[in-house]
């Protein structure tokens, strides 16, 4: 909890110099809103560092003079609320009338997510080979903490990896070790991931998959691969 003097400058800071206390600094009115307005630009410049380091893609695909209009207005409206540095981002994305400038900052997000997500061991395919069939299909899986996936609005996906074909609507990002990965996946490999939010057994997983892909085994494996699951 902030302390009367911090709770007091917040206030001031975040609703006009009326709601400053009288006596709380030393100096005239003119010497202490001077002051104030000295450290809201310098909190106003860390916010807009603060986004120009968060989604570095979405900046040069907008140009730095777009990126920095948009990130100027997204701080003076109120976006970066009362959120630390780290994350002020969270909401730019839904600022952003630009379909790929949208997804790829979105993509960015999920990105920073998975890198400061929490440490696990994620579930191998080596993990699997001294199961029978009947143990692999009841092995209980749930998503690793650092796996995001992103449904994409746009054809901005070879604007994240050039790799990546235009038609790509869903991204995973993994971090099954210490480096971020990110992987183009189909929408039935998107759902079964999904269905993995709570504890799910693999088995229940390459069926789903089998629905709608013409080898739910091999999709489940090539997920497991890249890291998208812990074992429970």
């Amino acid at each position: 909890m902030l302390e009367p003097g911090q709770a007091a400058i917040a206030a001031t800071l975040l609703r006009g110099p009326a709601h400053l206390p009288p006596n709380l600094f030393a100096g005239g009115e003119a010497t202490v809103l001077r002051g104030l307005r000295v450290h809201a630009n310098t909190i106003s410049h860390a916010r807009l560092v603060a986004l120009e380091e968060t989604f570095p893609r979405t900046r040069a695909y907008l140009g730095d003079e777009e990126f920095n209009r948009l990130s100027r207005r997204f701080v003076e409206e109120g976006g970066a609320g009362r959120r630390p540095l780290n994350d002020i981002g969270e909401t730019f994305a839904e600022r952003l009338a630009d379909p790929r400038a949208a997804d790829l900052a979105r993509v960015e997000w999920a990105w920073l997510e998975s890198y400061h997500a929490a440490d696990a061991l994620a579930l191998a395919l080596a993990d699997l080979l001294a199961l029978g069939e009947a143990g692999l299909l009841s092995l209980p899986v749930r998503l690793h903490p650092a796996t995001r996936v992103v449904v994409l609005s746009s054809d901005a996906a070879p604007l994240t990896d050039p790799a990546f074909a235009s038609d790509t609507r869903a991204l995973l990002v993994t971090r099954p070790d210490a480096e971020v990965r990110l992987f183009a996946i189909e929408q039935a490999a998107a759902a079964a991931i999904g269905m993995a939010q709570e504890i799910a057994h693999i088995g229940n997983l390459i069926a789903h998959l089998a629905e709608q892909h013409p080898d739910g085994g091999a999709a489940i494996a090539a997920l497991i691969e890249a890291g998208a699951f812990e074992r429970v």
